[in-house]
């Protein structure tokens, strides 16, 4: 007997620990420390299931009780796969880039986040100002300024015409605005040199943008897929890797893979990253990255697109629910079956106001009155809300997603409404993305499109740059430039000319850095041109005026 009692405690115990481990494994834990020996503990932890981690037990690591725990109740349906770059990125880039491509086509914060940041960081366009290291090179300052100036009306020659277009449709700065635009919505965008003789400019360098969804594995139909290429590397979504992790080409179809009406069947060309001789690039890959060993970009909206989603939906529920609430529809019904009655109901809009022939529709409109057939009854029409909740909410929304894309709440909505130092802290807030997406896009885009520009200028004769194709070290001083955006506009210029006054009086910064950022100006060419136009003065005013004076 008493052995059967110690049985049926055991059992009940059990029972009652199974519970706890189900409802709170923490106490669960706590509890069998405090009646068995360390030894017994830690081999009871051992067969509790998710008290073990990596073959170490909960006690053995800090973070086991926090962010790694799997006890916790917060945290035991928080179920996370993980994988690497590849698994988690570069196979889902195409589902990323028609979702993101859908929101921005469908407007709202889709559209208003990437086109804002486009608009600042490039405009109107990232104009080159040539910087040459002519101490290297062996020549003076002022024959530096003077080479300087000529190449840069040579490179205007160039990108100022369509012809600088493979498709001769933009010119160079109008290029750089889709190309960022298209990287920040599809999450990158491919550049491809190539040649076209014209008959505007000397020069036949043109390039050409090539829609992210064109770089795909071969037979990939559109979609993300990774394959084994014979040499030991990888195809991962159209870009190829060696053994070793180098990208050495990119496959690119010659019709888009979701294209329906192609006029034959889809093909790839391979096209080296770099040339063979000269390891030149012959690809330009514009993306947005965050893991190591990311071979595809993802847009900027990526990790707020459900967001984004959600908060399109409900307004569009907002919106469609006040128009219900806001239009007067009458129904008239009869209790009399005996009645004559239409067999259905009849339309209260204008034949040619309706939107739908559909009978088993109805359209509700301002003052509109329908008769119902007897044995119909309408329950409910009208729709009262009261949406003074709704702004509140759609502003903390749109901050929650502002804040994950690093754009402040009033740069996102343009609205300016609170104090002028939170507006302005902002606003520099804002001005370092613009200053970190900037630098990367000319770097990645802007500069090697201008050295390749150079390359023929130099091989046209119409640039002198002595020792351009004998030494890199010369050929990367004749290539040094400097690339001026847009500036950032001014709220209080008075107050901002002063503080730019005095830190230059404080040797802070320089004439040339405050030109540069107050409007993308030419410090030394605004002394030289304020020379000229006060000697024009001078030369235009009478003598008399200037005794008197």
């Amino acid at each position: 007997m008493a052995d059967k009692s110690k049985a049926r405690q055991g059992e009940a115990m059990n029972f009652r620990e199974r519970m706890v481990n189900l409802l709170a494994p923490g106490k669960a834990m706590d509890m069998y420390r405090r009646r068995t020996t360390p030894q017994e503990s830690r081999q009871r932890a051992r067969e509790m299931p998710g008290l073990l981690t990596g073959g170490r037990t909960a006690t053995a690591s800090q973070y086991y009780h926090h962010a790694a725990s799997r006890t916790k109740n917060s945290m035991v349906g928080w179920m996370v796969g993980g994988g690497s770059a590849e698994e988690d990125i570069d196979s889902q880039s195409s589902t990323m880039r028609t979702r993101s491509r859908d929101l921005y086509a469908g407007g709202g914060l889709g559209r208003g986040a990437p086109a804002t940041l486009a608009t600042n960081v490039v405009g109107s366009g990232i104009h080159p100002s040539p910087k040459i290291d002519y101490e290297l090179l062996g020549i003076s300052e002022q024959e530096a300024v003077e080479w300087q100036r000529s190449t840069l009306r040579e490179f205007n020659l160039w990108a100022d015409s369509a012809m600088c277009d493979a498709n001769r449709q933009n010119n160079f700065w109008a290029l750089q605005q889709l190309a960022f635009l298209s990287m920040l919505v599809s999450g990158d965008v491919f550049v491809l040199f190539g040649t076209k003789e014209n008959r505007r400019t000397p020069y036949q360098t043109v390039i050409r943008l090539i829609e992210a969804d064109r770089v795909s594995t071969p037979d990939s139909n559109g979609e993300s897929t990774v394959e084994d290429t014979q040499a030991g590397g990888r195809i991962i979504d159209g870009v190829e890797i060696s053994a070793d992790g180098e990208v050495v080409r990119y496959h690119i179809a010659t019709y888009h893979p979701l294209q329906d009406d192609t006029p034959k069947e889809n093909e790839w060309t391979h096209i080296d990253a770099y040339g063979p001789q000269t390891g030149m690039p012959l690809v330009l890959h514009l993306m947005i990255a965050e893991r190591p060993e990311q071979h595809r970009g993802i847009p900027l909206i990526a990790g707020m697109i459900e967001a984004i989603k959600q908060l399109d939906r409900y307004t569009e529920s907002e919106v469609m629910a006040s128009l219900v609430g806001a239009l007067l529809t009458v129904f008239i019904y009869s209790d009399n079956p005996e009645d004559d009655g239409p067999d259905g109901i009849n339309d209260g809009i204008n034949e040619d106001e309706k939107v739908t022939d559909d009978p088993m529709r109805i359209e509700l409109g301002n003052g509109n009155v329908y008769e119902l057939p007897p044995g119909k009854k309408v329950d409910h029409v009208g729709v009262n809300r009261t949406p003074s909740a709704f702004a509140d909410f759609v502003n903390q929304i749109i901050t929650m997603i502002g804040s994950g894309l690093e754009i402040p709440y009033e740069v996102m909505t343009h609205r300016y409404n609170s104090n002028y130092t939170a507006a302005r802290a902002a606003e520099l807030d804002f001005r370092m993305v613009v200053r970190r997406f900037r630098k990367s896009f000319t770097d990645k885009f802007c500069q090697p499109i201008y050295e390749a520009w150079l390359a023929e200028a130099v091989a046209l004769g119409r640039v002198e740059c002595p020792g351009f194709f004998d030494d890199p070290l010369i050929r990367a001083a004749w290539c040094g430039c400097q690339w001026i955006g847009m500036s950032k506009g001014h709220v209080q210029p008075v107050q901002e000319a002063n503080a730019a006054r005095i830190r230059m009086e404080s040797h802070i910064t320089t004439g040339a850095q405050e030109a540069m950022e107050y409007n993308g100006g030419d410090y030394m060419e605004n002394i030289a041109q304020y020379g000229r136009e006060t000697a024009a003065i001078k030369a235009a005013t009478p003598k008399e005026e200037t005794s008197n004076g």
